[in-house]
């Protein structure tokens, strides 16, 4: 058809429109994402948080309510009053633990007191999202006043069901350990006269805990002993990782599914444009032959506006090509019959010529007068 026009090259490197675009929304959803699982990991841990110490309170309220108070008082004083070591001389640190309490299993009393306070330990058993029975996670035990300020007396204590008993033993006399800073601890003491909740985890030398502790009342309201329920601090972390992890599934998915989603999206609507970028570059090839393909349908957009613009332009162009190459032949024509006129001119000027002339000349007299 036409001269192939040569494209001109471009020292720059071709980065496409398509992945600009999905780098771009990558870069937008990236930090957002993040905010979220922040927000979602801080929002998840305190409402585990918020639901154990619920159910804690719960738990120390249902201990409460079925507990035989009458039955609690009879049995340390039958205990203190037909055993030599209730309660024991105050115990030291080399005192072995068998010297520091018992448990009196051949006193009713005391095993329907531990079974109580077994049945509402059962009621906090949990179960993980897979329906596995977790481990014990909480213990339950009883007290009263102890002869020395800030020491207690333990009376029952749901240890005393476990495979190998720990916990409390009754009569047992005990003293809390030091804070870290070094002060005495009196949340369980101050548990004899009002509810006290230590949300903030504590370490003992049976774990590291989260307790509540509140008063045993009698029927006129007095205090006759408290019940501290514990918490394995380690649990509120067990849950939320458990929830994390699911959600950090979904998160995952979710990322990986919106990627996807956003590099056909920006493939979708670059396409007019990469179409146009392919016809141009052919265009500027020299080839005016392209089919312009609007891609809106009933629906018109700017992509849409800009083919139809694109259209008139290349249209334009052809029919300004096409003109000048008329007219440029036309120009070679006028320009060839010049070079003509002025050779002819040239040979009819030269020496040759013009002797070649008057040598004919005389030759067309010398004829004449012969005749």
């Amino acid at each position: 058809m036409s001269e192939q026009t040569q494209p001109v090259k471009s020292n720059s490197r071709f980065f496409s429109l398509r992945l600009k675009i999905w780098i771009g929304f990558t870069l937008i959803f990236i930090p957002i994402f993040i905010g979220s699982y922040a927000w979602f990991y801080n929002y998840t841990r305190d409402r585990v948080f918020r639901t154990i110490t619920d159910d804690l309170s719960q738990t120390l309220h249902g201990a409460l309510a079925g507990m035989d108070r009458e039955g609690f008082v009879q049995l340390y004083e039958q205990e203190s009053a037909n055993n030599p070591m209730c309660p024991p001389e105050k115990p030291t640190a080399d005192t072995p633990p068998e010297q520091n309490g018992y448990y009196p299993e051949n006193n009713p009393l005391y095993l329907e007191h531990v079974n109580w306070l077994q049945s509402v330990q059962f009621t906090q058993l949990k179960e993980d999202p897979f329906g596995d029975p977790t481990k014990e996670t909480t213990r339950l035990y009883t007290y009263i006043k102890g002869p020395d300020e800030g020491e207690v007396i333990a009376i029952g204590s749901t240890g005393y069901f476990r495979e190998t008993r720990g916990g409390f033993r009754f009569c047992q006399r005990y003293t809390p350990a030091l804070n870290e800073d070094g002060t005495p601890s009196t949340r369980i003491y101050d548990g004899l006269g009002q509810r006290v909740d230590s949300w903030i985890p504590y370490q003992d030398r049976f774990g590291t805990w989260i307790t509540s502790y509140a008063p045993i009342l009698d029927e006129q309201g007095q205090p006759i002993g408290a019940i501290g329920v514990d918490i394995q601090a380690s649990y509120v972390d067990e849950v939320a990782a458990e929830i994390l992890q699911q959600g950090m599934i979904a998160f995952a998915v979710t990322f990986a599914i919106i990627f996807v989603l956003v590099y056909w999206l920006a493939g979708f609507l670059t396409r007019p444009i990469i179409g146009l970028a392919g016809v141009a570059k052919k265009i500027g090839e020299g080839d005016y032959q392209q089919e312009l393909s609007k891609s809106g349908g009933n629906y018109q957009d700017e992509i849409d506006t800009l083919t139809d613009v694109f259209k008139v332009m290349v249209d334009k162009v052809a029919q300004r090509e096409q003109n000048l190459r008329a007219r440029v032949h036309q120009l070679e024509i006028m320009i060839d019959k010049s070079k003509l006129t002025k050779q002819v001119t040239e040979i009819v000027e030269s020496e040759f010529f013009q002797d070649l002339q008057s040598k004919v000349k005389d030759m067309r007299n010398r004829f004449t007068k012969e005749d």
